[in-house]
C-alpha cells in the first residue's frame, strides 16, 4: 500500500494559518493503489534421489594372468534405482575411479520430476561421468 503526503497550496495554507493563529498546519491526503490481483500461489515440489550408498568393499580375486587391472564395483542408475555393478578384471591399465563431482540441479522440468545426481560409470576402459539429470 503506497501512502503519499500532499502539501496544501500556499493560499489554503495561509487561510488555515489565520484560522489556527500561529501554528502551521498541513493537510494530509492518503493515496492508495488499487488492490493488486492475487497471483495464484505456486507450490514447488522437488524430489532429489539420494546418492547411492557407499561402495561395497570387495577383495578382488587374483587375476588369471598379468596385464590386467581391477575395476572396483560401483553403483549405476538403472531403471529408476541404484544398481550395484560388481568389480571385474580388465585388460590393460585402468586409472582409479575419480572423486565425485558436485553438481547443482537446474530448475525442475516439472513438479513431479526427481533429480538423479551424477555418478562415475565405467565404459570401454575408462571412467565416464554421467551427469545428473531430471527424471
Amino acid at each position: 500500500m503506497n501512502t503519499a503526503w500532499k502539501l496544501v497550496s500556499l493560499g489554503a495554507a495561509a487561510s488555515m494559518l489565520g484560522a489556527c493563529s500561529t501554528r502551521v498546519v498541513t493537510e494530509r491526503e492518503v493515496v492508495r493503489d488499487r488492490p493488486v490481483a492475487q497471483q495464484p500461489s505456486v507450490v514447488e515440489r522437488v524430489t532429489i534421489v539420494q546418492p547411492p550408498p557407499a561402495p561395497q568393499e570387495q577383495t578382488p580375486p587374483a587375476p588369471a594372468t598379468t596385464g590386467y587391472s581391477w575395476v572396483p564395483g560401483h553403483y549405476v542408475w538403472s531403471n529408476g534405482q541404484w544398481t550395484w555393478e560388481a568389480g571385474q578384471w580388465r585388460a590393460g591399465v585402468i586409472r582409479p575411479m575419480p572423486p565425485a563431482l558436485n553438481e547443482s540441479p537446474p530448475p525442475a522440468v516439472n513438479p513431479s520430476a526427481r533429480w538423479v545426481p551424477g555418478y562415475w560409470g565405467f565404459t570401454g576402459n575408462d571412467w565416464v561421468w554421467v551427469k545428473g539429470h531430471w527424471e
